[in-house]
């Protein structure tokens, strides 16, 4: 299955398409047949990533406990634990990242929390660039040095290298 194809779809669906869509995913997802080839898959200290909905975005984690029906975890960079549904857990490898379809600007489906993105300061037309502190609804907030900053989805674009290097502009002085 293709998740980016299903994502240019689900732009396009009503409201109630989408409740109705939302409702089957759940009962299939609670099928007892589906968890138990999950639980299968998996063993005591192995390492997978888990995708996260509050960051948007895959994170490694290691197995630490096989429960009924969830999953005990601890994520590699941050060490904190989580219970989670086996469902959770990114077996396959699939690809987690989508892209839009808008002409201008991002969707909050392809921002995570960490990414480095640009947009231009309306009051003085300055390109800024900073990190993804947090999706809102309409906005994300990025983190400048000057501060925070709520911006709309449809004014960011994805920085694609970010390192940044200070610079001094040095003059040569030549005598005659």
């Amino acid at each position: 299955m293709n998740i980016q194809d299903v994502f240019q779809q689900l732009e396009t669906a009503s409201d109630f398409e989408l409740f109705r869509l939302k409702c089957a995913i759940d009962k299939v997802l609670e099928d007892p047949d589906r968890s138990n080839n999950l639980k299968a898959k998996l063993s005591l200290g192995m390492k997978v990533e888990y995708f996260c909905p509050d960051r948007n975005k895959a994170i490694l984690c290691e197995v630490l406990k096989v429960n009924r029906t969830q999953v005990n975890i601890r994520e590699i960079e941050t060490g904190k634990g989580w219970n989670m549904p086996f469902y959770f857990l990114n077996l396959d490898h699939i690809e987690t990242s989508l892209q839009s379809n808008m002409k201008v600007g991002m969707s909050k489906a392809e921002i995570a929390l960490g990414d480095t993105l640009g947009f231009i300061r309306s009051r003085d037309n300055q390109e800024c660039i900073g990190t993804v502190m947090k999706l809102n609804p309409k906005r994300v907030v990025i983190h400048l040095k000057d501060g925070l900053w709520n911006v709309p989805y449809s004014q960011v674009f994805p920085i694609l290298d970010s390192h940044a290097v200070d610079t001094q502009t040095t003059g040569i002085l030549i005598e005659q």
